[in-house]
């Protein structure tokens, strides 16, 4: 235990001297625009992977790049087994990002990061390359201070961002050599209060996309309005009715198998309800918050499911007058469920209503674009009782128990292909702007969160 000590001691002595190196590094990363969702990114996110394997490797890990399915991202795997007997962990990360519309938002460049205010603004710098380098700034320091006193694993994907398959498919045809005695998901955050976080649960996924089509073509609004099929005016009348006003989800069975909070969650929620709702619209900018009447505002954001329109396109949509009735519109609609919510069901219910819903002269079909089981996390094991003890070391802060209202596609793959306990967290900020313009990290949480990925990878050495 003393040599385990020793070896954390330097190790975070490292951290403190080579903040600026490691925050360099971190800036070379953000630089790279890796938009999985682009096919122009591709050639980016290939060299991404390379400069992940190349960090790796430098260390002294084995480090491949694991090809996927033709046109996929491949995943960026290092393993280093230097400690035989003692505990397995996998770090898990991606290096794929989200696109950066609208670029006329950004204060600065997207990808050339910008150090202001203590915070570093990036595309990328808390989603999820921030998280993902303070893990592997941790693994370098520990080598740099005599070795990692357990023996490590990273897998970092490039199809996050677009609920790729490569990863989920190397997972369950490799579980045999991936075994592992934990999984570190560090693709998450603080909470509104500034504290470090652990999920109980990750909400699940269904996003899709409805295309409506009335007549073959466009057609003038003045010849044949009144008796030409609308698209526009029934998806937007289909979309409107999937929920009402009072947030209630309209499709049949909907909540049938919604699985209920339990006491010790509801009384937590209770007690912080108020401050989080008016924190929420503080960094959000909205005016009031919304949802179903009866529920806090934070089960309506972890333990309830939810249905939204994401995007809506259709007809003319130029700099001025073009009167037509579009003979096509299309909608992106996506439902995060929650526990025991099954995905499949919920999609061939979907399909029902929306077909239910629409206009004899259009015809609506549904296409799915991601998808996602909801996931349990158990808190009560050895590797997350390692981790809230290593923030209270770092950030001198009490873990906050969460339920994550996002989704985290490859968790279940992670959970059923290699069994092993999950450790869902991160050091993102809660006003991080993950997925929307001018997104950003605070340098300090990630220095501090270095310094508690070393303490948790040290503390799994004692369990």
């Amino acid at each position: 235990m003393a040599t385990t000590r020793s070896l954390l001691e330097a190790a975070v002595a490292l951290a403190r001297t080579r903040r600026k190196a490691d925050l360099e590094d971190l800036l070379e990363e953000l630089r790279i625009p890796s938009i999985s969702t682009l096919p122009e990114s591709h050639d980016d996110c290939l060299r991404n992977a390379r400069w992940l394997r190349d960090r790796f490797s430098a260390m002294g890990m084995r480090a491949d790049i694991v090809d996927g399915l033709p046109g996929r991202m491949p995943v960026v795997v290092a393993d280093w087994d230097g400690q035989p007997g003692q505990p397995h962990l996998t770090i898990y990360g991606h290096y794929d990002v989200q696109p950066v519309d609208p670029i006329e938002e950004w204060t600065s460049p997207p990808f050339e990061p910008s150090v202001r205010d203590g915070q570093v603004w990036a595309r990328g710098a808390a989603d999820n390359k921030g998280n993902h380098m303070a893990t592997v700034k941790a693994a370098e320091h520990l080598f740099a201070a005599g070795g990692p006193p357990i023996n490590l694993r990273f897998i970092i994907e490039g199809e996050e961002e677009i609920t790729g398959t490569t990863l989920p498919h190397y997972l369950r045809t490799s579980s045999a050599q991936l075994r592992t005695d934990a999984v570190l998901i560090f693709d998450s955050g603080m909470d509104e209060d500034g504290n470090p976080t652990l999920a109980t649960a990750l909400r699940g996924l269904l996003y899709t996309e409805l295309h409506a089509r009335g007549a073959a073509v466009d057609l003038h609004s003045g010849s044949f309005g009144g008796v030409a099929p609308n698209p526009i005016n029934t998806l937007a009348r289909v979309i409107g009715e999937l929920k009402g006003r009072d947030g209630h989800v309209t499709i049949p069975g909907f909540y049938e198998a919604v699985r209920k909070p339990t006491p010790d969650e509801l009384a937590a929620w209770k007690a912080k309800d108020a401050s989080y709702a008016e924190t929420v619209k503080r960094m959000t900018g909205a005016r009031a918050l919304e949802g179903e009447p009866g529920f806090l505002a934070l089960e309506r954001a972890g333990s309830r499911p939810t249905l939204d329109a994401n995007g809506f396109i259709g007809g003319f949509t130029g700099k001025g007058a073009k009167t037509v009735v579009p003979a096509e519109a299309w909608a992106k609609v996506s439902m995060r469920l929650v526990p025991d919510q099954d995905w499949e069901s919920i999609l061939a219910a979907f399909e029902k209503h929306v077909h239910s819903l629409t206009t004899p002269g259009v015809e609506i079909g549904v296409g799915v674009l991601g998808s996602a089981p909801p996931v349990t996390c158990p808190v009560d094991h050895p590797p997350a009782r390692a981790l809230q003890a290593a923030y209270r070391e770092a950030f001198g802060k009490d873990t906050a128990l969460i339920r994550v209202g996002g989704s985290i596609p490859v968790a279940v793959d992670f959970k059923e292909a290699l069994g092993a306990p999950l450790v869902i967290s991160g050091i993102a900020q809660a006003d991080s702007a993950i997925h929307s313009p001018n997104e950003h990290l605070v340098i300090d949480n990630y220095h501090r969160g270095i310094e508690a990925v070393i303490r948790f990878i040290c503390g799994l050495a004692e369990t």
